[in-house]
């Protein structure tokens, strides 16, 4: 009994003469018995656990129904060619999701299309490609957004602020942090998540150098949300801030301790304090 592989090779086969064959009135029945038949195979393909096969005949069968003009369906077939090229070769698999996302948009489906244009954007942060992960997130930000899908936007606007720290872009992610946190004032739901964007924001300004904006920007924080003084997060940020000003390590690492024993640090927390830190030991010994 012939394997999953060989039942695979015998329906591309098959599905490529199909194409080739002559039609006279009616070209559109080969292309949809063709594209069906590429599709089977290619479920053959991953069965058969041959997952770049599985690839190469789903995007035939989206080569197909582009030729009849059906995007959504090709759409489809290039997300799936890439699932199954994930653990192969992530940058095939992320160039077929592009392939998918501008049908999607072309299309005018814009829900969809943010959806897999964030997925671009995780498989590219797995990568530890940060700088490509930022346009994909700030792509996929702007068709949520388009489609009024603000706490969607607002969560990819995030992940650009996170990598555009990490690679000292801070102004960026400081405008980002702020404009997050702006918006989410008046909403309950998202309220409660404006002081850790205030706090990051924060750090952002310390890590830049810039002690003076930094004490502007905690100022004009409680201006614009009235608990956040009496935050951990707002107190935390003075007690770094007066640190930074004194050129004070010791009370540096104090406040950093006394914070942590409370609300855990995260990674991204303690990366960006530790070069805060660093600062303070540079222009402390040129002090």
């Amino acid at each position: 009994m012939a394997n999953n592989e060989d039942k695979a090779n015998d329906i591309m086969d098959k599905a490529e003469k199909k194409l080739k064959s002559f039609s006279l009135f009616n070209s559109s029945s080969k292309y949809e018995e063709a594209a069906e038949m590429f599709v089977k195979a290619a479920n053959l393909y991953k069965l058969a656990k041959k997952m770049e096969q599985a690839a190469a005949a789903f995007i035939k069968a989206a080569e197909v129904q582009l030729k009849m003009q059906s995007k959504h369906e090709a759409a489809t077939n290039y997300i799936n060619a890439s699932n199954a090229l994930k653990k192969a070769n992530v940058q095939d698999a992320i160039n077929c999701i592009k392939i998918a996302v501008e049908l999607y948009t072309d299309d005018g489906r814009f829900s969809i299309a943010a959806k897999h244009q964030k997925e671009i954007g995780e498989l590219y942060e797995a990568e530890a490609d940060f700088e490509n992960a930022i346009e994909s997130y700030q792509t996929a930000a702007e068709y949520y957004d388009g489609e009024g899908s603000t706490s969607a936007a607002n969560g990819c606007l995030l992940k650009v602020a996170q990598f555009c720290a990490q690679l000292e872009k801070y102004d960026k992610a400081i405008e980002i942090y702020e404009k997050v946190a702006k918006a989410s004032l008046d909403n309950n739901l998202l309220k409660w998540s404006v002081k850790e964007y205030f706090l990051k924001a924060g750090l952002c300004h310390l890590c830049s150098g810039d002690v003076v904006s930094a004490q502007r920007a905690l100022e004009n924080y409680q201006e614009m949300d009235c608990t956040f003084s009496s935050q951990r997060e707002c107190k935390f940020l003075q007690q770094i801030l007066d640190a930074v000003e004194k050129y004070d390590v010791e009370a540096f690492t104090q406040a950093v301790v006394d914070f942590d024993s409370i609300t855990k640090l995260d990674q991204w927390k303690t990366s960006i304090l530790l070069k805060i830190k660093n600062t303070i030991k540079n222009e402390g010994t040129l002090a």
